[in-house]
């Protein structure tokens, strides 16, 4: 059972009336067609026609299509569950580039279908591999991707480019302006203001990049014109593969799994007021959605597919996350797929309007990536991943241009902040585990029962661990109340503490008698006029503390074990 957070309009499981499912639908698909510019930028590097351009547009949209509904599905092997949108990534970009210049169009569809059967490959292992992606790694990629739609935002909202760095002021007064009108809204307006921010600061920067001579649609009208409808066609499409771009292609659907992982994991946060963990079947399904979505995408003519930190972002600013939403937002990229002039809208988007749109949207995601980093305790040794990684994704956006003098087969790594970032913080994650006791144990002679070396012992391995602090505060009070209970026995007592990324179980030894754990309250009765009373009492409260309890004892020797769930 979740409990419903009090921001939520329509909850994931809510169906919200028909206006209000078509208008949030349109919101989402205005903010998930700026990520087009990722495909349109493949395809104006490979000098394509107006007529093929406009088709790989119309085939990208279809995937948005596809992927949405694949993302928001609730079966058992494929979908989250969740609205949880979906776009084109910057994290397929450099690997795409790199194989345009080695083969062309059809080894950049060919090998982002390989991209795509390695996340279908990783989805079914999410659980085994869950000490090597822990919760605080999927935070910092989230963060990492506030940070780069930050990035973009500005460098959009500002008109700035590589062959120009100055501040167009043109473009300052229409992002500005659709800033403006977002931030005023979600922030100071109820209902429908608050709910359809976004679109309504988009549709207010089209109007001002209209009046002022921004917006061009004709830039990219086929030469014979514009169909109402036209079916979209495959004249660019081709598939073919290369082994020398496994690697990036690989790395880049690695960092896609943790970013989907991450993405998924607030979704299931933003619906769920006392979220304590992910729930690895959803973000499974998540993660095999965001595979078969990219062998898609690939299939028909586009580039790499990723979940939208952006539109989870929008749903938690707006209060809307129901899931009959995604499906709303397949269903209109489908539609909207066979609708050249809305093609042609979207393509021609201008720039600070995006550039509003992701800068607005990059406070929600950075911050819920912040929330999953924190939430765990970090010693010196996470601290250092953290960090250094965060540190890392820094450099690949400071110094892109020196990095890119890296051996080529390097290049899509360390040419994007994501993809390093993520690799580093997954290799770094590998060599700090190594010296870290999954089990550890603190002697306590007789005599010298010390509460306060329980708690800084339990304090030092829960960071150690990277476990989550509440979890650890509960362990250390049960540990320290039964302490105060048994006393100080004549043999000692010895704590061991196990730890796993879902599971913390703490043993306490000792020479003495059994704990009882009663199953109800002990009455005020029991408690006064039982020699027992308070034991009884102190044995209930442990037992509401820990998510399970048990005692067992051989000819005086005690354990009782305390199991909590991580």
């Amino acid at each position: 059972m979740t409990t419903r957070p009090p921001g939520l309009i329509y909850a994931v499981d809510d169906q919200p009336p028909l206006a209000i499912l078509v208008v949030s639908a349109l919101q989402h698909i205005a903010l998930m067609a700026i990520t087009l510019i990722f495909p349109i930028i493949v395809a104006r590097e490979a000098n394509l026609s107006r007529t093929q351009f406009l088709d790989l547009i119309s085939l990208s949209m279809l995937g948005l299509g596809v992927a949405n509904i694949c993302f928001c599905l609730r079966l058992r092997l494929i979908g989250s569950g969740y609205l949880c949108g979906a776009a084109y990534t910057a994290i397929f970009l450099g690997p795409s580039l790199f194989a345009l210049q080695q083969g062309g169009l059809p080894l950049v569809f060919g090998m982002t279908v390989v991209g795509g059967l390695v996340q279908v490959a990783i989805a079914p292992l999410l659980r085994r591999l869950r000490a090597l992606l822990p919760s605080e790694i999927a935070g910092l990629v989230i963060a990492v991707v506030g940070l780069t739609l930050a990035g973009l935002g500005v460098r959009y909202g500002l008109g700035i480019d590589a062959q120009q760095q100055k501040i167009n002021p043109e473009y300052v007064i229409v992002a500005g302006v659709s800033l403006v009108a977002m931030t005023v809204l979600n922030v100071w307006s109820k209902g429908y203001g608050k709910m359809f921010c976004v679109l309504i600061g988009m549709t207010v920067g089209y109007a001002v990049s209209a009046a002022r001579g921004m917006f061009d649609p004709a830039a990219i009208i086929p030469e014979g014109g514009l169909s109402i409808v036209r079916v979209p066609q495959l004249q660019h499409m081709g598939l073919s593969f290369d082994p020398v771009l496994i690697a990036p292609f690989a790395v880049a659907a690695l960092a896609a799994t943790l970013r989907a992982m991450g993405d998924v994991s607030n979704a299931q946060r933003i619906n769920d007021a006392d979220w304590v963990r992910p729930n690895f079947a959803s973000l499974a399904g998540g993660v095999m959605a965001n595979g078969v979505a990219v062998m898609f995408c690939g299939l028909v003519g586009s580039s790499g597919i990723n979940t939208y930190s952006s539109s989870i972002g929008l749903s938690g600013a707006t209060g809307v996350t129901s899931r009959s939403v995604g499906y709303a937002i397949g269903l209109g990229f489908c539609v909207l797929a066979f609708v050249p002039p809305v093609a042609v809208a979207l393509a021609a988007m201008p720039l600070p309007v995006m550039g509003a749109a992701l800068f607005f949207t990059a406070a929600f995601v950075f911050t819920s990536g912040l929330q999953m980093i924190t939430a765990r305790m970090l010693d010196a040794r996470k601290t250092l991943v953290i960090g250094f990684s965060f540190a890392m994704a820094i450099v690949a956006d400071l110094y892109h241009e020196a990095l890119m003098e890296m051996p080529i087969v390097l290049q899509p790594i360390f040419g994007n902040s994501l993809v390093l970032g993520t690799v580093c913080a997954v290799v770094l994650n590998l060599l700090m585990r190594i010296g870290v006791r999954q089990q550890v144990s603190l002697k306590l002679a007789p005599g010298g029962i010390n509460r306060d070396a329980v708690e800084r012992f339990l304090t030092e391995q829960g960071a150690r661990w990277a476990a989550r602090r509440d979890i650890m505060q509960r362990a250390i009070f049960g540990v320290v109340q039964l302490l105060e209970v048994v006393g100080d026995p004549p043999g000692g007592v010895e704590v061991e503490a196990s730890f796993d990324e879902f599971n913390l179980d703490i043993r306490i030894r000792y020479v003495g008698v059994p704990l009882t754990i009663p199953d109800r309250r002990p009455t005020p009765k029991e408690i006064l006029e039982s020699e027992h009373g308070e034991t009884l009492l102190a044995g209930y409260l442990l037992r509401q503390s820990a998510d399970s309890i048990s005692a067992s004892g051989d000819d005086g020797f005690v354990e009782m074990i305390l199991h909590y769930d991580h």
